[in-house]
């Protein structure tokens, strides 16, 4: 199955829609999971924010995202860089997915409560990356942070 999926990514995007979209949930899901390492830790609580927030965006069950998880890990494990699967959100999401992503992605930075600079860092990478503005960096943070802030009122 590794196998499988490991081709989907490296050869061409076809014109298989199932194939795409798996190339697709598995780019974004990997780079949840870079930045939930980004600090060197990786926490069950994350995990499975992971997974809630890929069940969110693609609309998917709690099997089919533990199963899109387990191969990212791996995926991800066996990686040398990220350009892969940035390559992948560039080429299929428009700029209003991009910063979707990005806002999962603080969601991620800020579910331990604090932010270490090797995640800022990785996310100011990221958003380039992705192709977006600092300025759209900086509102996807403060648009995560507000939503904490009236959550926890």
């Amino acid at each position: 199955m590794l196998k499988r999926i490991i081709s989907i990514l490296t050869s061409p995007p076809k014109d298989e829609p199932l194939q795409e979209e798996q190339r697709i949930q598995l780019a974004a899901c990997v780079l949840l999971l870079e930045i939930a390492h980004a600090d060197g830790e990786f926490h069950r609580d994350e995990e499975t924010l992971i997974g809630e927030l890929l069940e969110k965006h693609f609309q998917l069950d709690a099997e089919t995202s533990a199963e899109l998880l387990e191969l990212a890990h791996q995926l991800r494990s066996e990686s040398h860089d990220l350009h892969q699967f940035t390559r992948d959100i560039n080429l299929n999401f428009d700029q209003v997915e991009k910063e979707r992503i990005m806002e999962s992605l603080w969601q991620l930075v800020y579910a331990d409560g604090q932010v270490d600079h090797f995640e800022e860092a990785l996310m100011r990478q990221l958003s380039s990356l992705i192709g977006l503005s600092h300025r759209q960096m900086i509102d996807a943070k403060l648009k995560v942070l507000e939503q904490q802030k009236d959550s926890a009122r």
